[in-house]
């Protein structure tokens, strides 16, 4: 282990700190090093953080908004550029990771933080494609935390990502574990893998530990997390309904197509023909109908 942001965690700074600075695997923080010399070379880095449990809470979070950070500090170090750290290099959505990547400045780290949803894969392979088209000369540092590799879009767990990182408990539900895969190792992993759900098929090149600690606190990162899930919530609620888009497809229709009888409508959207009726404004049957 070695330490990084020695001036911003003075001693004190955490329960039972005895020197400045946070704790980090060096071989962890060696190859952050190497992608920050890369970066201000055009490049665009991608990396995937993940549970092979498939488990919730194992401090993937906690572990990311590290790497985050030391990736901060590394920039300053390596190039001279101070980069701000804060939750606003974390979003929770993938629709949000476009507009904050363009708000942020060059070589800062983004976060994809783990998000759940019935379209979760759909949309997390959509906006990555327009991540990668409209954002790569941003030349920003992503890492997506996903709940399972294995569902990642192909051309972005083989091609696109450097490295993968496993997060996963040890012994009794004990945090703090990781296994580090490069570009190559990842690729063996996912696609020998894949069939089986084996995640055991390919060793880590390294592996190792972390502390905890989030590095943009702990309650600024949950009111956060708590304040995007409210707002999805509202706006999910937002959504209309599939009767309530069948209900204006069919005013639609009766405003431009007047002669067309409700009870075509009624076999066409497999309804019955008083469902047609009160979609329709609660009209009554025209004679067309009568006749049907």
């Amino acid at each position: 282990m070695v330490k990084y942001c020695i001036n911003k965690y003075p001693k004190g700074s955490f329960p039972s700190q005895k020197t400045d600075g946070r704790y980090i695997n060096e071989a962890l923080y060696e190859n952050l090093r190497i992608l920050a010399r890369r970066i201000v070379d055009d490049m665009t880095f991608f990396g995937i953080c993940y549970s092979s449990t498939l488990e919730v809470g194992t401090g993937k979070s906690v572990f990311v908004q590290q790497i985050g950070e030391a990736w901060t500090e590394l920039i300053k170090v390596e190039h001279g550029i101070e980069l701000p750290w804060s939750i606003e290099n974390i979003v929770f959505k993938p629709e949000d990771l476009i507009e904050r990547s363009f708000k942020l400045p060059k070589y800062s780290c983004i976060i994809l933080d783990e998000w759940e949803d019935a379209h979760y894969w759909s949309k997390m392979g959509m906006t990555l494609r327009q991540f990668f088209r409209k954002c790569r000369q941003l030349n920003l540092f992503m890492i997506a935390i996903i709940p399972n590799l294995f569902q990642m879009p192909m051309g972005y767990a083989i091609s696109r990502s450097v490295f993968a990182v496993d997060v996963r408990f040890e012994g009794e539900f004990e945090r703090g574990f990781f296994y580090f895969y490069n570009f190559d190792r990842k690729k063996d992993l996912y696609i020998m893998g894949k069939k089986s759900y084996n995640y055991k098929v390919v060793s880590a090149n390294f592996d190792g530990k972390f502390l905890g600690g989030y590095t943009v606190g702990e309650d600024v990162y949950r009111q956060a997390k708590y304040k995007d899930m409210i707002e999805y919530d509202e706006q999910k609620n937002k959504t209309p309904s599939e009767k309530d888009i069948n209900v204006k497809i069919v005013k639609q229709f009766r405003e431009n197509c007047p002669d067309i009888p409700l009870s075509k409508l009624a076999i066409a959207f497999g309804v019955s023909k008083r469902t047609i009726s009160r979609w329709n404004m609660g009209g009554v049957d025209d004679d067309n109908d009568k006749r049907a």
